[in-house]
């Protein structure tokens, strides 16, 4: 199996370290990944200016690797339609900070594995918690190849994977999980003439049955996330109003 690694964070984060540490066994490993961090880029891709490629197998042993100054998405793009190589899996992450709820809208982690998507090849995406890798490193060998065996991995949508908040280094088990809710609430701060986004996420009362709720609970959220957002359910009301 040919599974290409990507991510937001860039190719020199410890999460991409690890996964490629990680899933080095399970088939023929190639990486291409942003050169610098690039989070909440969302599905960005670059279409109207040039941008550079280095080659990076200095940074893993034994694994072809390649840097690009672009986004998530033109990695996967580039990987496939630049690079010539034939892929079997997309594997995106591992995101230093959950990508549940509204966070996914933004994410470049799931951009990455989206992008798989779009171009017909089965993606998973993977984060952890914002205090560091310690939630994901016990167990990700183990979830990984239980979501890979499962035949639940396909064309139609990704398989978005969050590890549990710092205080769960034993985690209480799987939860199938919708998407919940976490906005985010902006601050706008003008410093030195230069204006700053900052903010914090805003407490939502999710269900159990959300990816949110399983993140603050220990639990590690596998959530089946679709590219196509049409809501069926109101297209009839559309069609009755217009």
């Amino acid at each position: 199996m040919n599974i290409l690694l990507v991510n937001d964070d860039g190719i020199e984060s410890p999460g991409m370290r690890l996964l490629a540490e990680t899933m080095r066994d399970m088939g023929t490993i190639y990486i291409v990944a942003p050169h610098t961090q690039q989070s909440a880029i969302g599905h960005g891709i670059t279409i109207h200016e040039p941008f550079r490629v280095h080659i990076r197998k200095e940074l893993f042993e034994g694994i072809d690797a390649w840097s690009l100054e672009a986004k998530p998405a033109d990695c996967v793009k580039f990987a496939l339609y630049g690079l010539g190589l034939s892929i079997d899996l997309v594997v995106s992450g591992i995101n230093d900070g959950p990508n549940v709820g509204t966070d996914i809208i933004y994410s470049g982690t799931l951009a990455g594995a989206s992008e798989g998507i779009i171009c017909g090849i089965p993606a998973i995406a993977v984060s952890s918690d914002f205090s560091g890798l310690d939630s994901a490193r016990p167990h990700l060998k183990e979830i990984l190849t239980r979501v890979m065996e499962a035949d639940v991995v396909d064309k139609g949508r990704v398989i978005n994977i969050n590890f549990p908040q710092k205080e769960y280094r034993e985690i209480k088990g799987i939860k199938i999980t919708g998407m919940g809710e976490r906005p985010f609430s902006h601050e706008f701060v003008e410093e030195e003439g230069l204006v700053w986004a900052k903010g914090s996420w805003d407490r939502v009362n999710n269900g159990p049955e959300t990816d949110v709720w399983a993140w603050e609970n220990g639990y590690v959220s596998v959530s089946p996330i679709q590219i196509n957002r049409t809501d069926y359910g109101y297209m009839d009301i559309l069609r009755e109003r217009l």
